[in-house]
């Protein structure tokens, strides 16, 4: 896989070198001078290359969610939980963000993942 992760204690500087290209695309994306190019990222898109890591995580986080309450028939998951310790602190953190956001403070949570999270019954 491609999601390198920006401390990455096995291999330094390939994390620092990911790191850079993801910098770089982003600058690229938002029209300033850079040294990615179009060839580039394509290259890099055609091996995987996982630009934004917190969002992929997020997402594989969800599907996770998804899965529990497939299993479990709610989105109750406890905050700790054998089977899976990430998502119950993932969860745990989703709603301390949705109630940041509804207090009027800054939170990770768009509207869109707030939509998600809705949609599944969270």
């Amino acid at each position: 896989h491609c999601t390198v992760p920006t401390r990455c204690s096995s291999n330094k500087r390939l994390a620092k070198w990911v790191s850079n290209q993801r910098h770089q695309y982003s600058e690229m994306k938002e029209g300033r001078s850079t040294e990615m190019t179009t060839e580039r990222s394509d290259l890099l898109n055609g091996l995987g290359f996982v630009w934004k890591v917190y969002e992929d995580n997020w997402h594989e986080m969800l599907d996770d969610l998804r899965k529990y309450k497939e299993r479990h028939g709610d989105c109750l998951v406890p905050q700790v939980y054998a089977p899976n310790p990430p998502l119950g602190r993932w969860v745990q953190t989703q709603r301390i963000a949705y109630k940041s956001k509804l207090d009027g403070k800054r939170s990770s949570l768009t509207k869109e993942r707030i939509f998600l999270l809705n949609k599944l019954g969270f």
